[in-house]
């Protein structure tokens, strides 16, 4: 149900005024909003009314005159790679590891609870055309809901905080521009990559770093900073996901595959550095001095690189 914003205002930063309801106290703090009204930087354009697991939401439309930050100096650099067993790894370009988050799995977790309500549901009268769902469906459909939105609510936190913390206390952030939507092709680990939500994240960094002045910036989508060695700069043909290890066979280096990745975004953040992507094994017309980089005892491969490699 929307409501006009004359028909909705904030009597102070708990309570909502809603004609003809009248005064409701809210869950959550809305001090945000009503400072930005008191100062007359913002204004409620139109707000919405659901009903959401038998809880009651009010969404506002909101107009506010916000001052872009200064883009801050490149001093401090981060490189961000995301992944399923570590969710976030960050490095600085002198190899510093700055960032580890784990993958909570928020969906894995969750999943025999919600199977467990979901068949519970299944058995009671659901909606049909002609027929009302049942008083218990309702109940079971609610607990289904449930879940399903802690769960959602869980993993929007973590993102919430590790993007803000990113965007707060590092002037240059360097992540994957990933191709999502082909990665979930690969059924194997679709329900894994969608759970990990790369996509909200690099959503969330770009809009929040404008926020606090920071930079964003994406690598190439084939940039292949996995298979790229960080001390030499040598570049693997071939890395399959199940190598965990970066082990290079030219000057023996040996790290952590997120956190070498890490590395080398973080050195594309770097002034005056150039953001080609490069390739390891065959390579196009253009890209051919990346020959003389490959190991002679790399294989090469024509085929394209393996997802999230």
């Amino acid at each position: 149900m929307s409501f006009l914003a004359s028909a909705v205002r904030l009597a102070d930063s708990h309570h909502v005024r809603v004609t003809r309801i009248g005064e409701i106290k809210t869950y959550e703090s809305m001090r945000k909003i009503h400072r930005h009204l008191e100062r007359g930087t913002g204004r409620i354009v139109s707000s919405t009314v659901s009903l959401s697991n038998g809880k009651y939401f009010i969404a506002f439309n909101v107009e506010v005159m916000r001052v872009i930050p200064v883009t801050r100096a490149p001093d401090r650099i981060i490189g961000i790679d995301v992944g399923l067993t570590t969710l976030h790894t960050g490095a600085t370009p002198d190899g510093e590891h700055v960032l580890r988050v784990e993958n909570p799995r928020h969906y894995v977790d969750a999943e025999k609870k919600l199977a467990h309500a979901q068949r519970i549901a299944s058995r009671r009268q659901g909606p049909k055309k002609g027929v009302a769902p049942s008083n218990r469906w309702k109940k079971a459909n609610g607990r289904v809901q449930k879940i399903h939105v802690a769960t959602r609510n869980a993993r929007t936190n973590l993102i919430h905080g590790t993007a803000a913390r990113l965007a707060k206390n590092y002037d240059v952030i360097v992540i994957e521009d990933l191709n999502v939507a082909g990665m979930v092709k690969n059924h194997s680990l679709a329900e894994h990559i969608q759970d990990a939500a790369w996509g909200e994240f690099t959503r969330q960094l770009e809009y929040k770093t404008k926020w606090y002045g920071s930079t964003l910036v994406k690598a190439g989508r084939f940039y292949p900073s996995s298979k790229i060695c960080a001390s030499c700069g040598t570049v693997k043909a071939k890395l399959s996901l199940t190598t965990r290890t970066y082990a290079c066979e030219v000057c023996g280096h040996t790290v952590g595959r997120d956190l070498n990745a890490a590395i080398n975004l973080a050195r594309m953040g770097l002034p005056g550095t150039s953001f080609g992507t490069r390739r390891g094994g065959e390579v196009s017309s253009a890209q051919q001095k990346l020959v003389a980089m490959a190991h002679p005892g790399e294989a090469s491969t024509e085929t394209p690189p393996e997802v999230g490699a």
